[in-house]
């Protein structure tokens, strides 16, 4: 699991929680860390794949999953993944060679043909039209749409206010939540979070379970990791970024400064409620698409992708249950981050209930500090 680590709320707390979510497979410990390696460095039996960094590859695999509508058992034995005894590896390393062809000679190396684009969550394409067909016609912008000022400048107020935002520069947050585990993350194991955020950029997140600890966060530079062994590691430099740019304690406020272009692009529902779609581009970064209530103002859903060497990996987050933390300011505490996965494996998603708000606790800058890593680095 990646990470993505990008959640406008109330104070990008939200924005942090995703992150640390998508960090936690890096902390799990377990198997050699793939930071900095490539895919035949890494896994076995790569034929493709190769030059690929190694943390893609999982959610290539994942990818490929939904895009055919099969689990991993369709290319792969179950007991031995790297195995080359099923047809069906050979054909799937045959039309990846087909896919990245067709993009490379027609699309100047765009990635603009995926395992999707013919398959549709069908292990056998469809080769015949089907009839009836459905007329397509061209889409057609509402009209009357609010502009990103209007938008914004209701977020903020439906948060609480600038004002009430800035009387807060710190917060201390409880949480239950599921870590993803085993192969592909396909295992919920319980556990709790407790999340620290300061302002302007410090965050730390501690996972407990019954059996290990784990950790994640960003010292106002770098986004790290430590794992139950103690292992600390960095996570690649699309996380990096994202970790950076979201570990903003002021993101909401910010939004128009983080952000080189937001544009208001329609309606869209978003679990029933109807919303205002704002495509956001970051520096440097793949777009994103945020989902603000028509009604309320608050924001329900942050869209945002992922790459790998089969095609972008979207990654999902809804925000539900704000409520006033007894600051004079409302936060999430409902929140459910979907991966590319979770498609085929619901058990990928990761909900986190949040049962407790502390703003302005008192947080030393100590704690943000990146630990000193537990193994040798040749080891990590």
């Amino acid at each position: 699991m990646r990470n993505s680590a990008m959640c406008l709320t109330r104070t990008a707390v939200v924005v942090a929680l995703t992150l640390a979510a998508a960090l936690l497979v890096r902390a799990q410990g377990g198997p050699p860390n793939p930071e900095g390696k490539t895919a035949e460095q890494f896994y076995k039996s790569i034929k493709v794949m190769k030059g690929t960094p190694a943390d893609q590859v999982i959610e290539s695999m994942h990818l490929i999953r939904g895009a055919l509508g099969v689990d991993c058992e369709f290319c792969h034995e179950e007991t031995d993944r790297a195995a080359d005894t099923k047809p069906a590896k050979e054909t799937a390393r045959a039309m990846m060679r087909m896919m990245m062809d067709l993009n490379n000679n027609n699309f100047g190396s765009k990635q603009e043909v995926t395992c999707y684009t013919c398959h549709r969550g069908a292990a056998i394409p469809a080769t015949t039209l089907v009839v009836p067909a459905v007329e397509i016609g061209e889409e057609v912008e509402p009209k009357g749409l609010p502009s990103v000022d209007q938008i914004v400048t209701k977020y903020v107020a439906a948060l609480g206010g600038e004002q009430a935002l800035r009387k807060i520069s710190s917060r201390a947050i409880t949480a239950t939540q599921t870590i993803p585990t085993g192969p592909g993350g396909t295992v919920p194991f319980p556990a709790t979070l407790e999340r620290s955020q300061k302002a302007p950029n410090l965050v730390v997140n501690t996972y407990r379970t019954p059996t290990y600890t784990i950790s994640d966060g960003f010292d106002g530079s770098r986004a790290w990791t430590q794992d139950l062994r103690g292992r600390v590691s960095e996570p690649g430099a699309v996380d990096q970024i994202r970790a950076k740019r979201d570990a903003d304690f002021y993101l909401p406020l910010d939004l128009k400064q983080t952000y080189t272009q937001l544009k208001v692009q329609g309606v869209a529902k978003v679990n029933g409620h109807d919303t205002y779609v704002v495509t956001a581009q970051p520096q440097g970064d793949r777009e994103e698409r945020l989902y603000f209530d028509v009604v309320t103002g608050l924001l329900l859903r942050k869209w945002s992708s992922l790459p790998s060497p089969v095609g972008d990996a979207p990654f999902q987050v809804d925000y539900d249950d704000y409520r006033d933390t007894g600051s004079g300011v409302k936060f999430p505490y409902l929140i459910s981050m979907n991966p590319a996965s979770a498609r085929l494996e619901p058990s990928t998603s990761v909900t986190v209930r949040v049962t407790k708000v502390q703003d302005n606790a008192p947080l030393d800058n100590s704690k943000f500090v990146k630990p000193e890593s537990k193994a040798p680095a040749a080891a990590q």
